[in-house]
C-alpha cells in the first residue's frame, strides 16, 4: 500500500511531509477546497455514509466512555477544518504504540475534512479512547491541546 503524502512538492518548502495511510481527493495542494468539501458533505448519498460513521464513533465512545467525552454531531464536523488538504483522511492503526496513534489521531485530523481513524484490536479502541479522553482533559483543564473534535 502506497500512503499519501499530504506536503510533497509543497510549494518547494523543505517541509515534514506527514503521510496518511488512505486518502480521498480532491486534495487541496495548492489551493482551498472548502467550499467544494462542503458540497461534498452535502451530498445525499455521501452525507447517509458520513452520518453512519459518526454513529459508530459513537457506539465505540460509549463502550470505554462514562460520558466526559461527548461525540460530535455529524452538523458539528461540517463546520470543522475547512482548509483541509484532502476530503477523507484514514489512518489504520494496529501493530502501533501509544505515540503512533497519538500521531495517526493528529494526521487525520488536521489533514481531512473528515478524519477517520480505524483502531483495532479492541486494545487499541481502548487506548485511542484514552486518547480522546486526554485532549478533552487538557481543554477542561485550559491547556494547549489539539482539538479533534468540534466541541
Amino acid at each position: 500500500m502506497k500512503e499519501w503524502a499530504a506536503m510533497r512538492d509543497e510549494y518547494g518548502l523543505s517541509i515534514y511531509s506527514p503521510r496518511l495511510d488512505i486518502a480521498v481527493g480532491p486534495f487541496a495542494t495548492h489551493e482551498q477546497l472548502g467550499n467544494t468539501y462542503d458540497d461534498m458533505l452535502r451530498n445525499p448519498v455521501i452525507e447517509s455514509f458520513l452520518r453512519k460513521l459518526v454513529e459508530c464513533n459513537k457506539v465505540n465512545l460509549e463502550r470505554y466512555e462514562d460520558g466526559f467525552v461527548r461525540p460530535s454531531e455529524y452538523e458539528g464536523i461540517l463546520f470543522t477544518n475547512h482548509n483541509a488538504r484532502c476530503f477523507l483522511s484514514i489512518e489504520i492503526e494496529h501493530m502501533v504504540s501509544r505515540k503512533h496513534l497519538i500521531g495517526g489521531a493528529v494526521k487525520a485530523s488536521a489533514l481531512g475534512r473528515f478524519g477517520i481513524i480505524i483502531p483495532w484490536p479492541d486494545e487499541k479502541l481502548k487506548a485511542f479512547v484514552k486518547l480522546v479522553r486526554y485532549f478533552r482533559y487538557l481543554r477542561y483543564a485550559e491547556k494547549n491541546t489539539f482539538d479533534t473534535s468540534t466541541y
